[in-house]
């Protein structure tokens, strides 16, 4: 049997600063771990965040999908604007977000324990 070595990252979220993002953003997974990867992960627990916006709009030169849950089904609620339209997302729901597409998201209402993720994909990251 062939030994695989394991490599494991634990000093989680990474900080990165995110264009149109009031602060570092808190990143899970980057592309420069594990010898770069087409993927980034970032997000947050979003029950402190109701009504405040963490980014500005703004876009991104790669697709993102943003990725909501609770503990709960329908336990968290996000108002996401995507090129002037807004649209609502309930948990659990996926939303893609097309490359260059200018967008933000407001948490309307969320549990604690309720996350949404940004999957950011593509060669270019």
């Amino acid at each position: 049997m062939t030994r695989v070595a394991a490599e494991i990252v634990s000093r989680l979220p990474v900080p990165l600063a995110m264009a149109g993002h009031q602060q570092p953003a808190p990143f899970y997974l980057t592309a420069d771990m594990f010898d770069g990867m087409p993927v980034q992960i970032a997000g947050g627990e979003l029950s402190t965040l109701v009504d405040k916006p963490v980014a500005e709009p703004h876009t991104h030169e790669v697709d993102e999908i943003y990725f909501l849950i609770s503990p709960t089904p329908g336990q968290a609620r996000i108002e996401v604007h995507l090129a002037g339209v807004r649209h609502e997302l309930i948990s659990p729901a996926v939303m893609r977000i097309p490359a260059g597409s200018e967008h933000y998201f407001v948490t309307k209402e969320a549990a604690v324990g309720s996350y949404c993720f940004g999957i950011l994909l593509g060669s270019d990251l």
